[in-house]
């Protein structure tokens, strides 16, 4: 690498590091012998949880070590892992990582650092910094933080009073002292004395250290290189380190930097980078000193951003994976294929446990009030969050967790009772009330709940009988109320409720078929997309609306095409391609004879059946009208003409459509006795049944394909004539011959399917048949999602947005 103008910069940014840290003054901190403060501000993972160190330690002994902040590089990387990994942790004692942060983000940075909570190390929050200005630890981060923060520090405590310190004199930079011990293997912030450290630059001599504890063993190699240097920087330091070496011998290490930073080398050796545990000289020394964040603070944004001194400084190639741009663009998603997942029951119920476990930590409450506050806002656990902190109050009595009192419910038989509902009475009696103290007997309280559960179906939002209460019955209560049966059913609902409040659920609409599915298809999008999933049990459905699986037509256009070969319209086509209106008072007639003189039953009207004009205007022309133009009838054989050409297109699509529906129920037949086939192709050919699963992979492309084309022609029966309509007409036309071919193949009898040309035969054209599927909805799904296709006015009802 080529260092060229960068590396007088870092060699003076480095120079002015090393005294950066001088105080000529001792800073009052906390020292050996002091008693922990008492202080009950400080917070572990929620608000509602308080923690005060000082009673912490009055049974035991440990360690409080103080962090800037929560995810900061340096004590995400190295130093709090130097705790997590230590062989001593378990000696340890009680160890405290305290930062000037919410608890909220103190609980994340410990899920993050310890995800199975195993070291038993706690991270506590200080957000009002009052524990920190206890111990005079506090300095001004405004620039970095934002605000007040805490030095990087560690006291260690015994029977409640600090017996030793370490203080990061620079606040939140990794020092001399700090890399040096790191190097040698010790935990620094537990071996030496806060007056030690006043002296920056200089390690403290071996003797200085305390007499090691439990928890003072040498950290593993693999622990002591765990900063998270790159390597580049690594690289650039052996560089600098290699330079400053040569004909340097002798000289004194402040000195030897200003002199490097004055000589400009043309052309320094390629360094050989390694890895070295002890300090040897003082570059290695000063090379160590730096982390991450001062090598950035080094640099300012215009060198950063500099493209220059990357491509000389890096003149490294890119490295190449062999992959081309074609191949790449392989793994771009299709147009016509949606991510989605299917959970089953049991994911369900635990994705409810979760957010029920992590409310019920963050607000410090029961369970069962944490699931009612969750069902209320639809499960969305931010807007609850945001809305209690502001009014705890308003929240509980909106989601129906008012109460007067805070004991819990129980079945109890008190003296002189009487049930307001059936009027018994009696001192053994059994009677139930819920917080709201409405007290009703056992008997009619479970009645109440047999009705809404099993008739009514409800389960989230079953309030107390009494009139005008709203206080909502938790799964607890529930529980010492209703049959083991019930509370099954009671269960079930509530799943189907939190199912229904999302909406990226779906149940999967296959009979008997217990999963969801999950989607991010948003409902303004269907216009654009046909969201087509398929679910465990083998099912493939729509996501967007409760059909099954209508690729490549759009939502809307399947629901009008539906209601369209459903309802009278096409009764009412027949009736305008086989009868006339009378053109005074507009009844139908329907000719039974030959004649066409009409005359209206209803007016009496006379007309022509031909030309539908005034059969008085017809002169002498009885029975053999050829006036074809008069004025008075154009209009209605207009009408009869376009009725007539309407429901011939019509019958077009929707005889197709209605074919190949029914070839894919005899398709589907023929799947059924696919097994029995096959069994009989192994036994009469000798093949292996993985030699006979080509038939079955034939099958399920027949009927896949089969309903893809299906729905081609209602798609098509709506689009307007362009190139686009020819082009997805020549693709319906290749996918409808292969499909039908292979239907040919797979009917032939079983003597001629064990002919081994015949099997390749059906293999590649099951693959041809599923390569032009994809081909085509491909191509109608790119340009749906680019709004190019054109629609005729029997799309008039679908949303202007669908016929851009």
């Amino acid at each position: 690498m080529a260092f060229r103008n960068s590396f007088p910069r870092i060699t003076l940014a480095r120079s002015t590091h090393a005294i950066r840290n001088f105080h000529s003054t001792p800073r009052a901190f906390v020292k050996a012998g002091d008693e922990v403060p008492s202080f009950d501000g400080l917070m572990e993972n929620s608000p509602g949880f308080k923690v005060n160190l000082a009673e912490e330690f009055k049974s035991s002994n440990g360690y409080i070590v103080g962090v800037p902040g929560a995810f900061t590089g340096t004590c995400s990387s190295l130093h709090v892992p130097s705790y997590i990994n230590h062989p001593g942790l378990k000696k340890a004692g009680q160890i405290f990582v305290v930062s000037v942060n919410d608890p909220f983000v103190m609980k994340a940075w410990a899920e993050q650092l310890d995800p199975a909570g195993e070291t038993g190390i706690r991270f506590i929050a200080d957000p009002s910094a009052k524990f920190t200005k206890a111990l005079d630890l506090g300095f001004d981060g405004s620039a970095i933080f934002g605000g007040m923060r805490g030095k990087r520090y560690a006291l260690k405590i015994e029977n409640g009073k600090v017996t030793k310190t370490f203080i990061e004199p620079d606040n939140t930079g990794a020092n001399g002292i700090w890399t040096q011990f790191n190097t040698l293997g010790f935990i620094p912030r537990l071996n030496y004395d806060a007056n030690e450290s006043a002296v920056i630059g200089t390690p403290p001599p071996l003797s200085s250290l305390s007499t090691p504890t439990p928890f003072d063993e040498p950290l593993p190699r693999s622990v002591c290189r765990a900063a998270t240097i790159s390597p580049t920087t690594r690289k650039r330091k052996a560089a600098e380190a290699t330079i400053f070496s040569q004909d340097q011998e002798g000289v004194p290490p402040q000195k030897r930097l200003i002199a490097s930073a004055a000589d400009h080398p043309a052309a320094p050796p390629t360094p050989v980078t390694t890895t070295s545990f002890n300090m040897d000289s003082d570059e290695e020394y000063l090379s160590a000193m730096s982390t991450d964040d001062e090598i950035m603070q080094e640099y300012s944004g215009d060198e950063i951003s500099d493209a220059e001194d990357f491509e000389d400084d890096f003149d490294e190639p890119d490295p190449d994976f062999g992959l081309s741009a074609k191949d790449i663009n392989k793994t771009r998603q299709p147009a016509h294929v949606i991510s989605f997942d299917v959970h089953q029951p049991s994911d369900i119920q635990r994705q409810q446990d979760e957010f029920i476990n992590e409310v019920n930590m963050i607000l410090d409450m029961r369970k069962e009030d944490a699931a009612i506050l969750l069902r209320h806002f639809r499960w969305n656990k931010e807007r609850l969050l945001e809305d209690y902190m502001d009014r705890p109050e308003n929240v509980l009595e909106a989601a129906g967790l008012s109460s007067k009192t805070s004991a819990l419910p129980k079945l109890e038989a008190i003296p002189g009772f009487t049930c307001d509902i059936c009027l018994e009475d009696g001192d053994d009696l059994p009677s139930f009330a819920l917080k709201c103290g409405h007290r009703y007997c056992l008997h009619c309280y479970r009645q109440y709940l047999s009705q809404k559960i099993k008739g009514e179906g409800e389960a989230a939002r079953i309030q107390c009988p009494s009139d005008g209460c709203g206080r909502i019955l938790d799964s607890r209560s529930l529980d010492l109320l209703v049959t083991p049966e019930l509370a099954g059913r009671y269960t079930e609902l509530l799943n189907r409720t939190y199912v229904e409040d999302k909406d990226m659920f779906k149940w999967c609409p296959a009979p008997d078929c217990p999963n969801v599915v999950e989607s991010a298809i948003k409902k303004k999008d269907l216009d654009k997309i046909v969201p087509s999933v398929e679910c465990l049990c083998g099912y493939r459905f729509c996501f967007g609306c409760p059909n099954p699986d209508h690729q490549p037509a759009p939502c809307e256009l399947v629901k009008k095409w539906l209601k369209k070969c459903a309802d009278d319209s096409e009764t009412a086509n027949w009736i305008s391609a086989n009868t006339k209106e009378c053109p005074k008072c507009g009844s139908t007639i329907e000719k039974n004879g030959g004649c066409n003189h009409m005359t209206c039953r209803k007016c009496k009207y006379e007309f022509c059946w031909m030309c539908m004009g005034l059969w008085s205007e017809h002169g002498t022309s009885w029975y053999n009208c050829n006036r074809f133009e008069e004025k008075s009838g154009s209009e209605a054989r207009d009408a009869q003409a376009k009725s007539r050409t309407s429901l011939e297109r019509y019958l077009h699509y929707y005889n197709r459509y209605a074919n190949h529906e029914q070839s894919a129920r005899l398709d589907k037949d023929i799947a059924q006795k696919t097994e029995k086939k096959m069994i009989q192709l192994q036994s009469s050919s000798g093949m292996s049944w993985i030699e006979v699963q080509y038939l079955s992979t034939a099958s399920q492309s027949l009927q896949t394909c089969r309903q893809t084309l299906k729905w081609t022609y209602a798609f098509a029966f709506y689009l307007a004539r362009n190139n686009l309509t020819e082009i997805f007409e020549d693709n319906q036309k290749d996918l409808e011959m292969a499909v039908e071919d292979l239907s040919e193949m797979f009917e032939k009898p079983i003597q001629e399917l064990s002919d081994s040309k015949l099997k390749v035969d059906i293999m590649d054209k099951t693959s041809y048949c599923n390569k032009r599927r994809v081909i085509l909805l491909e191509d109608t799904a790119e340009n749906l999602a680019n709004g190019r296709w054109s629609f005729n006015s029997d799309l008039a009802a679908v949303p202007a947005t669908a016929r851009r």
